[in-house]
């Protein structure tokens, strides 16, 4: 994988093991259940201990423990105990097992403990990060880290994975990335960012509009519409090389709405090459294309089933624009949405159970509907809120809000609740997460 690889020469990861971790060592243990999400589950995740004495100038000890609780409080899982009720001082006890006060944390009803403790030679940090368990006491998974200050972010949301991993056998997200639109003067340009709104990144230079940007599932591309040059052109760029190529199959047409194959394969889209708005397949190279939908309305908005055997998408065929669903090669086509005068944009669960929209009910507002139109739930309700996406676990949804003026991105769970903001400055809209990659 490019961007593993891109990681790996970043960030050298040394997987130190402490005892025996991973999975292996919680068979038999019960696993925190991930839904419906409880944050009843206490966890103290204490500022990293400075193990050499230098001077921690780059506020290490704060910023891993800081990033570590915010990871673990965006799961909906976790109660983050405070700081200011520990009894036990982080930069005068040990991080071993057997130098830790297990009881000083029973006490104040953690039931579990992420301790750890660092180490500078020149420009290179090293990183010691460890769960435990606190009654009965027992060491969980521990990793050793050697980065540069630059990297504290991913060494954080590194470990973090591990210990969500640990606690529910679940894979974390929170090394996954966000694309999305920005909006500066006329031009809209697609940046990227980690999922909880940092180390914000600029990815397309057209100055001019781009649209829709959606992310390979292998992670290493970005398919967006541009319009660049005139005419909206499927362009499809490598994360890496910042290559990019043309993949419009008509490059004087509408080329829109792109969506990726759950293989890759393929990308569904919008044209107009026959006349009218319908939805199409093609391979990624813009060849091979057919015609999955026909009829006088104007189709857009695919989204693939996460086994890559249905499509969703959006029709005005019976008057106001609809979910519909049909199967991959355009038969079987069902409505599914029958409240609400207006209902767009929609994305399929990578869990397959769900599909999430917005639908105009006075503003627009997010809601999620079962695939045979069954249990239509609203979501928000504050403000204007459009573009839902599922995170790669189908367990939070990131999406556009005009709840606190301008349009930001936040995020929040599949029910609705514990929504974070995620961006803060200028017009962002459009978001599109990543895969999760092992």
């Amino acid at each position: 994988m490019k961007i593993l690889f891109k990681i790996m020469v970043s960030l050298f990861v040394y997987f130190f093991v402490f005892a025996a971790t991973g999975l292996a060592q919680d068979s038999g243990r019960t696993y925190i259940p991930i839904w419906p999400p409880k944050a009843v589950y206490p966890i103290a995740v204490v500022e990293f201990k400075n193990l050499d004495g230098k001077p921690d100038i780059n506020n290490i000890s704060k910023q891993m423990a800081e990033i570590i609780s915010n990871d673990l409080d965006f799961t909906g899982l976790f109660k983050i105990l405070e700081p200011a009720s520990f009894l036990e001082n982080p930069q005068r006890s040990g991080i071993t097992e057997q130098d830790i006060d297990f009881q000083s944390w029973s006490v104040i009803g953690a039931q579990s403990l992420v301790k750890g403790g660092f180490s500078q030679k020149g420009s290179e940090i090293i990183i010691e990060a460890r769960l435990f368990d606190v009654n009965p006491p027992s060491f969980r998974v521990g990793r050793r880290y050697i980065g540069t200050k630059e990297t504290i972010r991913k060494i954080a949301h590194k470990f973090s994975n591990q210990i969500y991993t640990a606690l529910t056998g679940e894979a974390g997200i929170f090394e996954t990335q966000l694309a999305f639109v920005k909006q500066e003067k006329r031009q809209k340009e697609v940046y990227t960012m980690d999922y909880d709104g940092y180390n914000e990144r600029r990815f397309s230079y057209h100055g001019t509009i781009t649209l829709s940007p959606r992310w390979s599932p292998d992670g290493n591309w970005i398919a967006f519409t541009s319009y660049k040059g005139g005419s909206p052109n499927l362009m499809i760029k490598d994360l890496i090389t910042r290559k990019e190529y043309i993949a419009s199959p008509y490059r004087q047409d509408l080329n829109i709405s792109p969506d990726w194959s759950p293989d890759g394969s393929e990308i569904a889209l919008t044209l107009k090459k026959d006349g009218n708005p319908e939805i199409y397949v093609m391979d990624r190279q813009g060849k091979a294309v057919r015609r999955l939908t026909n009829d006088r309305g104007i189709d857009v908005s695919p989204s693939w089933s996460p086994d890559g055997q249905k499509i969703a998408f959006v029709s005005n065929r019976a008057g106001t624009p609809q979910i519909y669903t049909m199967d991959r090669y355009g038969g079987n086509v069902q409505r599914i949405t029958f409240e609400g005068k207006y209902n767009s944009e929609p994305d399929w669960s990578p869990r397959g159970d769900k599909l999430v929209y917005s639908s105009q009910v006075g503003n627009f507002q997010i809601c999620t509907i079962n695939p045979d139109g069954t249990e239509n739930i609203q979501l928000t309700w504050e403000g204007s809120n459009e573009s839902p996406k599922w995170s790669p676990d189908g367990l939070h949804i990131v999406f556009t809000s005009t709840r606190i003026g301008g349009k930001n991105l936040y995020a929040m769970l599949a029910n609705g609740t514990n929504v974070k903001q995620l961006t803060k400055a200028g017009t962002n809209y459009s978001p599109s997460w990543s895969p999760s990659l092992p």
